[in-house]
């Protein structure tokens, strides 16, 4: 692998979740700059985006079930069928992702905008020694909580705790001050995952954060990373060659 990581001026939260899903897809994207080619999760997750950001700038008065369904529509004429595996596939996660956000967009009634929709903020991190830029979906703040929501399509267990420790700790690190909660919407299960930050959680985020610098920086550990469940669905799986790469070869992209 080539020695361009150090090229890279930060890290972002969405290619730290692309190394968590896989190093070696993450290699082909920032490294080599290879053009994704589109996938279905990529583009709903783009409609789901606009949706929040559309329907939480929207007076009170104006949200509705009905406008839900009408932003879904306007931002949903963009995904072609062809980019699912089948047909069937395309009306099943249209119709969940429909239903899902109507269920969770619905229940929000707090007449008060959101202090955050969709600001990205960059920053120093001293302990991790790199610039992190980090976009919150949702922020809702006052002087007695700081509550932290994003919708996503879908996340598994490493992706959630990812997102978690990233906002948890750039919170404190940024705004001194740490979230009472941190809610994340799956969307193709309805599920929603809340986690707690408490001033322990914070050393334990810098600490997982601390190891996923240190596994970027060194090709030869990506296979403690690397999950083969996930080539199936990979972007990148007819050009990726791990197996060539998971030998004694050890390249270090930055100290």
């Amino acid at each position: 692998m080539k020695s361009q990581l150090n090229e890279m001026k930060y890290f972002t939260e969405e290619n730290l979740r692309v190394f968590i899903t896989c190093p070696y897809k993450f290699y082909y994207e920032y490294i080599e700059k290879k053009k994704r080619p589109k996938d279905w999760r990529h583009m709903v997750q783009q409609v789901v985006n606009h949706v929040v950001f559309s329907y939480f700038r929207l007076p009170i008065e104006q949200r509705s079930a009905t406008k839900i369904l009408s932003l879904v529509e306007r931002y949903w004429s963009n995904i072609s069928p062809q980019i699912f595996e089948s047909r069937i596939q395309y009306y099943t996660v249209t119709a969940k992702i429909t239903d899902y956000l109507m269920q969770n967009l619905t229940a929000e009634t707090d007449s008060a905008p959101p202090l955050f929709l969709f600001e990205k903020f960059t920053s120093t991190i001293q302990e991790l020694d790199m610039d992190l830029s980090l976009t919150i979906d949702v922020a809702e703040w006052s002087n007695s909580s700081f509550v932290v929501k994003k919708y996503l399509v879908d996340a598994e267990k490493d992706m959630l705790m990812l997102y978690n420790y990233l906002i948890a700790v750039f919170s404190k690190k940024v705004f001194n001050k740490i979230p009472s909660r941190i809610e994340v919407t799956t969307l193709l299960d309805g599920r929603k995952h809340t986690y707690f930050p408490t001033p322990e959680r914070i050393d334990e985020g810098i600490r997982y954060l601390q190891l996923m610098n240190h596994l970027l920086g060194n090709s030869s550990r990506f296979n403690e990373v690397y999950n083969e469940k996930n080539c199936e669905s990979c972007p990148f799986e007819h050009v990726c060659e791990r197996d060539a790469r998971n030998g004694n070869e050890s390249t270090t992209y930055y100290s």
